[in-house]
């Protein structure tokens, strides 16, 4: 009668711990990607920053260029296109901030999802070892009445 319950105990503890790994599995994955998604766009924002720099620099150096020539002709489309690349800059900073904004969210989901299924899987591990505690004092109840004797 209870010859196949540890059998299927175990195989829906098995199917239940494979789950759970998968489950773990894919949100680690998800977490480092997205790990490795927020440092391309840190590195990205760091570079867009460095590029802001250096066109705010040259964009002064333009202006203190056209204040002491201020009588040479076309140094005013110059600095029209120094600030054109430096507002073209800060649009990509802001875009970049923004999108390291929402892969610091996603990553900090996917975190939270780990830790959830850890503890999902760690109340999992306690219920199995309450049923094999449970099935061994019924194995142990089996043998006694198999042995004529009295629990």
């Amino acid at each position: 009668m209870f010859d196949g319950l540890p059998g299927e105990f175990e195989q829906f503890v098995d199917r239940a711990r494979a789950a759970l790994s998968q489950e773990i599995t894919a949100a680690k994955k998800l977490a480092a990607a997205a790990r490795a998604e927020t440092a391309t766009a840190q590195a990205t924002l760091s570079n867009l920053q460095a590029q802001t720099k250096s066109t705010q620099d040259q964009s002064a150096a333009v202006t203190n260029e056209l204040q002491r020539l201020s009588d040479l002709a076309g140094i005013g489309h110059s600095i029209v296109k120094a600030r054109a690349e430096l507002k073209r800059v800060q649009s990509e900073t802001e875009q970049a901030t923004k999108a390291l904004a929402a892969l610091h969210k996603q990553r900090t989901e996917a975190e939270a999802k780990l830790v959830t299924l850890n503890n999902e899987a760690q109340r999992q591990l306690g219920i199995r070892r309450e049923a094999e505690a449970a099935y061994a004092d019924i194995k142990a109840r089996v043998y006694s009445v198999q042995l004529g004797q009295r629990p």
